[in-house]
C-alpha cells in the first residue's frame, strides 16, 4: 500500500501538506518550542521516509510543486514591511548599523568556532554565510570555496531552529521594542526566523524582513574580509 502511494506524482506534496496540518493542530494544543510547526513537519516527513523506506527521489517528484509557492511567499514579506515603512524610517541608521555588526558577529563567531575545534578551512568556509538566506548564502560559499551542501544544511538549521525558539531567545535577552526584536530574528535565521516574527507582531516581521535584505548583501561583502584579515 505504502509503494502505491509512493509511486503517486502527488506524493510529496499530499505527504508534506499532511504533516503540517497535523503539527499545526499540535502546535495550537500545546505552544512549545519542540511543537513549533516547521519544526515537526520536517522531523515527521523524514520519519515517514525512514519508517517507510521511502526514497527521497519519490518525496521529491511531489513536493518540488511547493517550491513554486516559495517565490510569492517571499514576496509577501515586503507587505508588512511596507506598511511600516515610516516607522523603519525613523530608525533607519540604528537599523542599518545594528544588522551589519550582526553580521559581522556571525562570520566572526562561526569562523572562530571552527578554528577552536579545528574544523578546517573549507568548513569554515562553507559555515561563513549561515544566517543569510538560502539563495545569497550558496553565492558566498561558492566565491569561498566552501561545499555548497553542508551550507544549505547548516542554513536550513538555523532557520528552523530560529523558528522554533526566536521568541523565547528575544524573551530570554529581554528585548522589549518590537524593531529590536525583528531585526536579531531576521539577521540570525532568515525567511524561516521572519515567519514566526510575523506572529509576533507587523513591527517584527517589518524589521525582521528588512534585515534579511541587509543581511544579505552585508555578509556577501563582510563574510571574504573578515575571513581575509583575521583568519
Amino acid at each position: 500500500m505504502i509503494e502505491f502511494f509512493a509511486s503517486s506524482i502527488y506524493f510529496g506534496l499530499v505527504l508534506s501538506v499532511g504533516i503540517y496540518a497535523l503539527a499545526v493542530f499540535i502546535n495550537n494544543k500545546w505552544d512549545l518550542s519542540i511543537t513549533t510547526p516547521l519544526l515537526l513537519t520536517t522531523i515527521g516527513v523524514i520519519g515517514f521516509l525512514l519508517i517507510f523506506d521511502i526514497p527521497y527521489a519519490s518525496y521529491q517528484a511531489g513536493a518540488k510543486y511547493l517550491n513554486y509557492f516559495l517565490v510569492p511567499a517571499t514576496v509577501c514579506f515586503a507587505v508588512p514591511m511596507y506598511k511600516q515603512i515610516q516607522t523603519l524610517g525613523k530608525y533607519k541608521w540604528v537599523i542599518l548599523t545594528s544588522v551589519i555588526l550582526g553580521c559581522a558577529a556571525s562570520v566572526a563567531t562561526v569562523a572562530l568556532l571552527c578554528w577552536i575545534f579545528g574544523l578546517g578551512e573549507v568548513i569554515r568556509n562553507s559555515l561563513a554565510a549561515v544566517s543569510v538566506t538560502t539563495a545569497i548564502a550558496i553565492g558566498i560559499t561558492k566565491e569561498l570555496g566552501g561545499i555548497v551542501a553542508i551550507t544549505v544544511f547548516a542554513v536550513i538549521l538555523t532557520g528552523i531552529l530560529g523558528n522554533a525558539i526566536g521568541r523565547q531567545a528575544c524573551e530570554l535577552l529581554g528585548l522589549k521594542n518590537p524593531i529590536a526584536k525583528g531585526l536579531a530574528i531576521g539577521n540570525s535565521s532568515h525567511a524561516m526566523g521572519t515567519a514566526k516574527a510575523l506572529q509576533m507582531g507587523s513591527k517584527e516581521g517589518a524589521a525582521s524582513s528588512l534585515a534579511i535584505v541587509i543581511s544579505g548583501l552585508a555578509t556577501a561583502a563582510i563574510a571574504p574580509l573578515i575571513l581575509w584579515l583575521f583568519f
